[in-house]
């Protein structure tokens, strides 16, 4: 996988984390919430299922308590899609340089942990006879 597509993997990704609160069931609107203009489309987008999403996120996490410093511009980049990352990477104290390493880093990392995951559920079956 070349780094751009890991790039769009990892945007994708992003997506797929936003939608994941899409399973579950809508939560109740008052009657003052009712009455007020909504602010956003009430088209409710899909949620992708993907199992390959599912072991990146795994790897996401376990990632993250080993390199928290780069767990944190991997989420706030590519989840949460803050942005200008000349502004985050001036308030975590770091280049902006750094904080692009650290998100390549990281996501090329998950990336491998993934793949292993995914082999690891996929293994060989037991029979018991």
């Amino acid at each position: 996988m070349t780094d751009q597509d890991l790039s769009s993997f990892c945007l994708e990704y992003g997506v797929w984390c936003r939608t994941r609160r899409l399973l579950a069931p809508p939560v109740p609107v008052g009657i003052l919430a009712r009455l007020q203009p909504r602010k956003f489309a009430s088209e409710i987008p899909d949620a992708p299922m993907s199992a390959e999403m599912a072991y990146f996120n795994m790897a996401v996490h376990a990632l993250s308590d080993e390199l928290p410093e780069c767990g944190i511009c991997f989420t706030l980049y590519h989840v949460h899609g803050f942005r200008p990352v000349k502004v985050l990477a001036a308030a975590m104290g770091v280049s902006t340089r750094t904080f692009y390493d650290r998100v390549q880093r990281f996501s090329r990392k998950a990336l491998r942990l993934a793949l292993v995951i995914e082999r690891a559920h996929s293994g060989p079956t037991m029979s018991i006879t």
